[in-house]
């Protein structure tokens, strides 16, 4: 049996690179809630200004690298993010040790406060929209286990939002907030979380990004990756039951904090090399394109090249195609995913440019499909 366990360790190791630098050795220390707090503390800057909510993602074809993730292998370590709900499908495909989701906006980090107050008050997926969105869930109606994300999202768009539910979950989420979760946090960043809550108890799965046409939440929760799959990870129990116990092990972490700010991610790479962690993947989403229009773009190079990178690491990026279609564009959405290897694409962009933002989204691109 040594023998053969040895054998495995070797196999997956082999299989999976990016796990060998020491995630099948050693396991990931969960934060208590004190360190927790002292650790937003510590990477966390100040705010800044952007026009609008996004209570929920705009990316439709956010599970379009799912395939090509998991192919070639690119699994744990850490995993840096940011923006909404789309981080949980890509933490729970990539089984990270640790999770940084990074954000201008403080009302991101106060949302990804509020989702973890949801994992916290829900034993499972339907338990979870259920107290995302303040409809009741009615006993035997849906089966944790096996229900499908269809499933799901047939049964809470036919259910009518609860006042008594919300208000219930009101009083449980402040309470978890101010005695479990130990963040500091002031009457106005109260009053902020009271209104994300109140976004999805009066929009339900409708809620959306308004300035643009882009899916709902309920649409959003059942979008395919490029095989076909619903891959969200509302899909699954068995990832439902990794993300909570992230969430509850504290190590899934939000940051307020400029990609090309002077703090927030240099002290992410400080706090990962005293672990002796690697990142494995970077989700900048579309935060690149208003780096570049800032001409704060190099800042964030600056920034990236102080991070302890594994040596396959990967940046996924998005690419809103409103004028000009990306290479890798799939027909019918507006938002195209890219993949790219870090490493070699910093040694591309090391020097202070210039480079334009069709440069960025373009070198060096891995075909999806």
């Amino acid at each position: 049996m040594v023998v053969f366990a040895r054998v495995l360790v070797l196999t997956l190791a082999l299989a999976f690179p990016a796990l060998a630098g020491g995630a099948l050795t050693r396991e990931a220390t969960p934060f208590t809630a004190s360190e927790f707090a002292e650790l937003i503390e510590r990477v966390s800057e100040d705010g800044g200004y952007f026009w609008n909510d996004n209570f929920v993602s705009n990316e439709a074809s956010y599970l379009h690298p799912i395939t090509k993730l998991r192919e070639l292998g690119i699994q744990g370590g850490v995993y840096l993010g940011v923006g909404p709900n789309q981080n949980f499908t890509y933490i729970a495909k990539i089984r990270p040790r640790y999770a940084f989701i990074l954000d201008i906006r403080r009302q991101n980090f106060l949302e990804h406060l509020f989702f973890k107050a949801m994992f916290h008050l829900s034993r499972n997926r339907p338990e979870y929209l259920s107290n995302l969105l303040s409809r009741p869930l009615r006993r035997g109606q849906l089966d944790e286990e096996t229900c499908s994300i269809d499933d799901l999202v047939y049964y809470f768009q036919k259910a009518d939002s609860d006042p008594q539910t919300y208000r219930r979950n009101h009083g449980r989420i402040r309470l978890f907030l101010q005695r479990a979760c130990r963040v500091n946090l002031s009457d106005e960043d109260l009053a902020t979380i009271d209104k994300i809550h109140r976004a999805f108890f009066t929009r339900g799965l409708s809620i959306k990004y308004d300035y643009i046409p882009v899916p709902t939440y309920g649409e959003f929760l059942r979008e395919r990756d490029l095989e076909g799959r619903q891959q969200n990870f509302l899909n699954s129990s068995q990832e439902y039951r990794y993300l909570k116990r992230l969430q509850e092990e504290n190590r899934i972490i939000p940051v307020v904090g400029d990609f090309s700010g002077s703090r927030a991610l240099r002290e992410i790479g400080r706090f990962l090399k005293e672990r002796d962690e690697k990142v494995t993947v970077f989700y900048t989403s579309n935060v690149e394109q208003y780096l570049v229009r800032s001409q704060s773009w190099g800042k964030f190079v600056e920034n990236v090249l102080e991070l302890p990178l594994d040596e396959r690491a990967v940046f996924i990026r998005a690419h809103w195609s409103n004028r000009m279609p990306h290479p890798e564009a799939v027909p019918g959405y507006r938002f195209t995913q890219i993949l790219q290897w870090a490493k070699p694409f910093l040694k591309n962009f090391s020097d202070n440019g210039p480079y334009s933002y069709w440069d960025i989204i373009t070198t060096g691109t891995i075909k999806l499909q």
